[in-house]
């Protein structure tokens, strides 16, 4: 477990870099551009080709040393953000220059994500996977949880080009992690053995590795939906709050919300000894029943209770299912399989940011509206006002996933 914390020390101090110059870049795109969709750009550079290259990045990280895949990634990101760094010496940044960073950056970070969870397999044994999954959320939710508040806190001091030399310093740092693993492994037995000429290494192996088990099919829907109710959340948490709370409140809620991926987290690396079936269905259970609550109540802090409830939630569910996927893959597989799960499962985002708002407009929230089908029945039980809409769909998901978390628990002899 040292050597899977080391990596995930490096994890976590990645995760914060990259979260910190994320804040920057969304803050001054707007105050250059002042559109949401410039903002959307960016993030979209930056999110894409980690989701599209997974698959080949898997590939890989099977055919070759996985922590260097890993040392590749995180040192050649800094060539991107690089590339940013000279975009922002203009004071009208050009969003062409900062996507296109924005972009190298990300299609090199895209090696290492396959490559650090395939690399959990190779350096713990089985009865740790649970806790090794627990640490790996730890460091994820970095981003999410400490680089908002610290970025908020650093941008006057030091500026948005601070907070991208400090990503470039914290990819370098990661670096020195995985190189201190890479060489206490050069002496040991290989972990893995060599390929054969007649091992499947093409680009949809990963693809072949899911489909051929129907347990395994069965977990990457489940992972999907998974991240498609946290997609949901966090596309409509801010429409929810807004009709009600200042902005800045809004992101203290945020903050509240998210202190519930810590909590989770770290419930799942202290019940290392709990059945990954058990996790599974837990976590999606507890994340339905949290998600249902939220157009129930009143007030913004309701809505925060019930987001640190969900986030607290989900990290059981996850972590389940990686420990499943683990003892169903072989070790020779492991990067492409998890490549190709982090292509399938992240859609499960970008069909949250593409519905999401659209359902809420166009259909939910004017059907709450008073006179509408909805606001006499369901309506006097959510609400009408501003921002309703967008509630009932998180409830309407929250259902959905106590029906998913059902099914599993009918199921956990197959997935077990």
């Amino acid at each position: 477990m040292k050597r899977v914390g080391l990596l995930v020390l490096g994890s976590f101090i990645n995760s914060l870099g990259t979260g910190l110059s994320a804040f920057g870049l969304a803050v001054i795109m707007l105050r250059a551009y002042g559109t949401a969709s410039s903002v959307s750009a960016v993030q979209m550079s930056a999110f894409a080709p980690i989701v599209l290259l997974a698959p080949l990045a898997g590939v890989l990280a099977d055919r070759y040393d996985r922590r260097l895949m890993m040392i590749i990634g995180d040192a050649g990101s800094v060539l991107g953000l690089g590339i940013i760094l000279a975009a922002l010496t203009s004071p009208r940044p050009s969003l062409a220059w900062v996507c296109t960073g924005a972009i190298l950056s990300s299609c090199l970070a895209a090696l290492t994500e396959p490559a650090l969870r395939a690399s959990v397999t190779d350096l713990v044994t089985e009865e740790d996977y649970v806790r090794a999954s627990g640490l790996l959320q730890l460091a994820s939710a970095a981003k999410y949880l400490l680089a908002p508040a610290t970025a908020g806190f650093l941008m006057p001091v030091v500026g948005v080009r601070g907070l991208v030399l400090l990503d470039a310093s914290t990819c370098l740092v990661t670096v020195i992690c995985t190189m201190t693993v890479r060489r206490s492994l050069a002496a040991d037995a290989p972990q893995r053995a060599a390929p054969q000429p007649g091992d499947d290494h093409g680009f949809l192996a990963g693809w072949r590795t899911i489909t051929s088990s129907p347990g395994l099919r069965l977990l990457v829907i489940l992972m999907t939906l998974a991240t498609l109710a946290i997609g949901v959340i966090q596309v409509l948490i801010k429409p929810i709050l807004l009709p009600t709370v200042s902005t800045s409140e809004m992101g203290v809620i945020e903050t509240v919300a998210a202190i519930g991926m810590l909590v989770g987290a770290a419930l799942v690396t202290a019940w290392k000894s709990a059945q990954p079936t058990t996790l599974l269905t837990a976590g999606l259970a507890a994340t339905g029943i949290a998600m249902i609550l939220v157009p129930l109540g009143p007030g913004a802090w309701w809505v925060a209770a019930c987001g640190f409830l969900t986030f607290a939630s989900l990290p059981l569910s996850q972590a389940g299912a990686e420990v499943l996927v683990r003892t169903r893959v072989d070790n020779a597989r492991q990067a492409r399989t998890w490549g190709t799960i982090s292509l399938v499962t992240q859609m499960g985002y970008l069909v949250a940011y593409l519905c999401s708002g659209v359902l809420v407009d166009r259909v939910l929230q004017p059907l709450l509206e008073p006179g509408q089908a909805l606001s006499t029945s369901v309506g006097t039980v959510v609400g009408s006002g501003p921002g309703r809409g967008a509630a009932l769909l998180v409830g309407i998901m929250g259902l959905g996933m106590i029906l998913v978390a059902l099914g599993v628990h009918t199921r956990r002899r197959q997935l077990a």
